[in-house]
């Protein structure tokens, strides 16, 4: 898919993404300049500055130590400033202080930084004092050059011995589609001091001949891993990006359990003149026309619930054994959504939960890339969650009633979480109320 600017493509919303830093190949400062010139024209105000070394441009406004009513005053008439310091024997500017980028920071809308160097070559290892990322960061973007590719490591490479240490190859080697990838999935290559930061990567170069289909390709692989990638030319102007954003999502409601402390059914249960189940179906029908691509699957042993589900076109899957807990519906359940890239599961009986929260919590799993994402009040986790592909096969081997919490539990780190503003949204109903 191709993005209308680069901002779009790399997913860069300049009011969550306010200090981003740029490591990796050749092309940093291009990337840098580019995305500074699309926030001015949106009205953003960008100070661009170093952790290490770039090119001293004396046509740009330039303010030297980043002296503060300087930078005030470039941000006025221009909008956007340099802020470093300066070595005129070497055209170089160079690092500021992490207590001077803070100040920066509060200065402008965004503030831009080139983290990392590599002599114009295209692909890098970084070293162990490599990349210099500051605590301030949000969002780190790593740059390739597909000029590398196909290419023997001395030739193309910055910290050749790096690299061929790293790939496991001799110097003389070329560079191959799954070494990039190698390089910018490892958090020894370009993810390094990603952490918990935001992390996207930019193929450059691709519109040299022969190179965007390989760049697609790589752009896949690394997808898959859950990495956004846009592949294109800086000097062309054109970007394109894997839909991500549109992979199906399937939301599965599950309504099979026995209520055995109600006393009766309880998604038959009203609330304001409507059913619990019912509640919950409508609210995931409003947030599935609002994300778009979204099939709804319920999940029930109850033939009242499957009727009406039917009536409204939802797919209705049929628990014959509830009595093996609520992990026996998720099965069922994911044993038909297994083609989705990610399924949502949700529980009938939470109902003040809004498709405005569904909607968000996607959103944010979207977002994020993830592989995992669940609502949180406060340190309380609860449902809907959602779970990628990637989590399909431990699904499956989960038992009893604990559902997908103990998945979450065994990967921490790779679950996104959507805060949620009213406690009642989590709260299920075990008793009737009054």
């Amino acid at each position: 898919m191709q993005a209308d600017s680069l901002l779009d493509a790399l997913k860069i919303n300049p009011e969550k993404y306010r200090v981003i830093a740029v490591v990796g190949g050749g092309g940093k400062t291009s990337l840098i300049f580019r995305l500074m010139e699309e926030l001015v024209s949106i009205g953003k105000t960008v100070i661009v500055t170093t952790t290490t070394h770039m090119v001293y441009e004396p046509e740009r406004p330039f303010v030297e130590n980043g002296d503060i009513d300087g930078v005030r005053k470039d941000l006025q008439i221009y909008h956007y400033t340099v802020a470093a310091s300066l070595d005129c024997s070497k055209g170089k500017i160079g690092c500021l202080s992490e207590e001077k980028l803070e100040e920066l920071r509060g200065l402008s809308d965004v503030l831009l930084i080139e983290a990392d160097g590599a002599k114009r070559l295209p692909l890098k290892v970084p070293e162990e004092w490599e990349p210099v990322i500051p605590e301030l960061v949000d969002l780190l973007i790593g740059v390739v050059g597909m000029d590398a590719l196909g290419e023997p490591i001395q030739k193309t490479c910055h910290r050749v011995e790096k690299v061929a240490k790293f790939l496991g190859k001799g110097i003389e080697e070329t560079v191959t589609e799954d070494d990039i990838v190698g390089i910018a999935v490892s958090r020894d290559g370009l993810r390094k001091c990603v952490d918990e930061r935001e992390y996207r990567v930019l193929l450059n170069k691709a519109d040299i001949p022969g190179k965007a289909e390989a760049a697609e390709r790589i752009a896949g692989k690394l997808e898959q891993q859950r990495v956004h990638v846009v592949w294109g030319s800086l000097q062309k102007e054109y970007y394109n990006s894997c839909d991500f954003a549109r992979e199906k999502i399937t939301l599965v409601m599950l309504a099979a359990g026995n209520s055995r402390r109600f006393g009766s059914n309880k998604l038959l249960y009203e609330i304001d003149g409507m059913p619990m189940y019912l509640r919950t179906l409508a609210k995931l029908q409003k947030a599935a026309s609002e994300l778009g691509d979204c099939e709804i699957i319920v999940v029930t042993q109850y033939e009242e619930i499957a009727a009406k589900a039917n009536t409204l076109g939802v797919k209705v899957l049929i628990n014959p054994q509830p009595e093996r807990g609520i992990s026996s519906s998720m099965q069922i359940g994911l044993a038909t959504a297994k083609d989705s890239s990610a399924c949502l599961f949700t529980v009938s009986d939470q109902p003040w939960l809004t498709a405005e929260t569904i909607i968000n919590l996607v959103d944010k799993f979207r977002d994020e890339q993830k592989g995992m994402a669940c609502t949180i009040f406060g340190t309380k986790t609860g449902n809907p969650c959602i779970f990628s592909r990637e989590y399909y096969q431990e699904l499956m081997e989960i038992t009893g009633d604990k559902g997908g919490k103990q998945i979450i539990n065994r990967h921490p780190e790779d679950v996104t979480y959507f805060k949620i503003e009213d406690a009642r949204e989590l709260q299920d109903i075990d008793i009737p109320l009054g």
